[in-house]
């Protein structure tokens, strides 16, 4: 997209525009909370995850799951904790034109985390069941927060003075608001501005950017290596200039990244810290910034690199924590940063046919839990086979697309994302991958890891009969997913919650699985050849009420009462249960096996096929 195109782009124009195509109605008929819910959705799916794709959820339907505003909702509308301890809470205001924000909604917002804090402490019953239960999930002591205050209205002077006191302390944490937290208010203005930055995300910046690097003390700006395929610049940058850089070309600097950093806020906290008040020694703590380019042009004479098609790959947390330095509010002597001085490595790759090796590069380099570990097996033959495969299937017309790399989703097709596919299918195999070591194991390919027991051979392409066996394995899933969603949301309509054992699709996956593996052995009948056939989704998923849609909800009822039955035994069994560690303990599994081994006692399971 051209720039002049992407600086024209209306955050009120584009949502309204996409909610219209997605609920099929005019954005008008549409009451407040459904345009705010809306609003969340359209920034979470088409900001965040272009620009922070690791701080929000892959699957749309655990995104909506996300979404508790209504009554006792405590003031977020999105409340969300991945794995590795961050938490995003989100309150959206959808204003008309020229109307303005209110000083009162935004104070109550940045009371929230005090709010949150006293639920998980017993103290505020007031908040409804789902926001009591995600506060009891929060790490106080260690998860870092990423609070966001969206709104298409405008700012007044009283709301700007709200923004500026900030988010209110927790006396009993201290270190919370002020190093593990992380507050932006984006009004219309703001709005405008993230979304067009989110757009440029996925293209390089349209002009060449120079980069003026510091000499050392005989007057030499870098050491220049050159090899057969390419060359190497590695010399001293400020981190004043590298600041200014983001400042300018923002998100489009981080192009080639496999996946943009969402860095840990304690993180990017030290960072700062070190940045304005020991400058000398930032060089000496920080890893440094790693960058390519199509084509570096150097001049000697004015200390500068010309690069085009340039992007950071490694240092992205590194640079975003310089630029929010030089914004802080601070007397300390050193800002705008010119006395930090930050190790850059920029190398040559022939864009397009080198990006494989960029990504080597990238996980070679990386050094912190900064890029999905999914996303570094985009490139096995095994996913890429995957990828080719989908695209030769489509159901009732709509072509499916395996993403087995970031990308914009294309229009009117059924994306089924890497990490999505292998958490499902191992999921269903084997168990949720928090009771094995979570997605670090999952995706490790090592012989210790768990990715060789979903992908026996990464680097070979499937057979017929394998690809079969686990698309049909994801299709009959993401069948029982479309009931656990419908019936989420038909509680939801009656102002009523699953119960709590049903939270996690994962275990609702393997306890069908089991059902379904134990019942075809105890019959002598082969799973295997029944879950292939489901590969071919018109050959099912498109006729209403075919036996194998009617089987998986049989499943799917059986299941849901033998986890009701075992998450209500093992409460009431010990005393000091706790809800998140029940999803996680291998033991929850062994209970799940005896519940569908005496389920099968009373008869039979359906069968996907006659």
């Amino acid at each position: 997209m051209k720039e002049k195109a992407v600086q024209k782009v209306q955050f009120r124009d584009r949502l309204i525009e996409w909610a219209q195509q997605s609920l099929g109605t005019k954005f008008d008929n549409l009451n407040n909370t459904q345009r705010s819910r809306q609003m969340i959705r359209y920034f979470v799916l088409e900001v965040l995850e272009k620009l922070l794709p690791g701080l929000v959820p892959d699957d749309e339907g655990e995104l909506d799951g996300c979404i508790v505003d209504g009554a006792g909702d405590g003031g977020a509308d999105l409340l969300y904790r991945t794995d590795e301890g961050q938490v995003l809470l989100i309150q959206a205001k959808y204003r008309g034109n020229d109307v303005p924000e209110t000083a009162e909604s935004v104070g109550r917002f940045c009371d929230l985390l005090e709010r949150l804090y006293l639920a998980s402490q017993g103290k505020q019953q007031s908040l409804n069941k789902d926001i009591l239960e995600i506060a009891g999930q929060i790490d106080w002591e260690a998860d870092s927060f990423r609070l966001y205050f969206i709104t298409t209205g405008k700012t007044g002077k009283s709301v700007q003075d709200r923004v500026d006191q900030g988010l209110t302390n927790i006396i009993d944490i201290p270190d919370l608001v002020e190093t593990r937290s992380e507050f932006r208010y984006l009004d219309y203005s703001g709005l405008n501005q993230e979304l067009r930055e989110a757009l440029s995300s996925a293209d390089f910046a349209n002009k060449p950017i120079r980069i003026q690097m510091i000499p050392d003390t005989k007057k030499r700006p870098w050491c220049h290596f050159e090899g057969d395929d390419r060359e190497l610049y590695v010399g001293e940058v400020s981190g004043g200039v590298l600041a200014n850089i983001l400042q300018e070309h923002k998100a489009s600097l981080f192009t080639m990244n496999i996946r943009d950093y969402v860095g840990d806020t304690k993180t990017n906290q030290r960072i700062i810290y070190t940045a304005l008040n020991d400058p000398a020694n930032f060089e000496y703590f920080n890893n440094g910034v790693t960058a390519v380019a199509a084509k570096i042009t150097p001049d000697p004479s004015t200390n500068t690199l010309e690069c085009e098609r340039m992007s950071i790959i490694n240092g992205a947390q590194t640079v975003r924590s310089l630029l929010a330095a030089t914004k802080k509010k601070s007397n300390l002597k050193y800002k705008p940063l010119d006395d930090v001085k930050v190790l850059m490595r920029l190398m040559s790759f022939s864009y397009p046919a080198e990006i494989p090796f960029v990504g080597e590069v990238t996980r070679y380099n990386n050094t912190q839990n900064a890029i999905k570990i999914a996303d570094f097996r985009s490139n096995d033959e095994v996913q890429k086979d995957l990828a080719r495969r989908f695209g030769g299937l489509n159901l009732s017309g709509k072509t499916y697309e395996y993403k087995n790399k970031r990308s914009t989703k294309k229009r009117n097709t059924i994306a089924i994302t890497l990490e999505e596919f292998t958490k499902t299918v191992f999921a269903y195999s084997f168990g949720p991958d928090d009771m094995f070591g979570g997605t670090s194991k999952l995706f490790d390919v090592s012989l210790t890891g768990l990715y060789r027991r979903v992908f026996e051979s990464p680097d070979i392409l499937l057979t017929e009969q394998q690809f079969n066996l686990l698309s049909g394995t994801y299709f009959a899933c993401d069948f029982v997913k479309q009931i656990w969603e419908n019936r989420r949301r038909s509680l939801r309509l009656e102002k009523k919650t699953m119960h709590p054992a049903l939270e996690r699709k994962g275990l609702i996956f393997f306890t069908i699985g089991e059902l379904q593996r134990r019942s075809y052995t105890k019959e002598g009948l082969n799973l295997d050849q029944d879950l292939a056939k489901l590969s071919k989704p018109n050959g099912w998923l498109a006729i209403p009420d075919s036996k194998p849609k009617m089987a998986l909800a049989s499943a799917f009822e059986i299941a849901s009462k033998i986890l009701i039955q075992q998450y209500d035994a093992s409460q009431k069994k010990d005393s000091s249960f706790k809800h998140r560690n029940w999803f996680r303990e291998p033991n929850t599994l062994d209970d799940l096996r005896s519940g569908t081994d005496l389920a099968l006692e009373f008869g039979a399971l359906a069968k996907l096929w006659s």
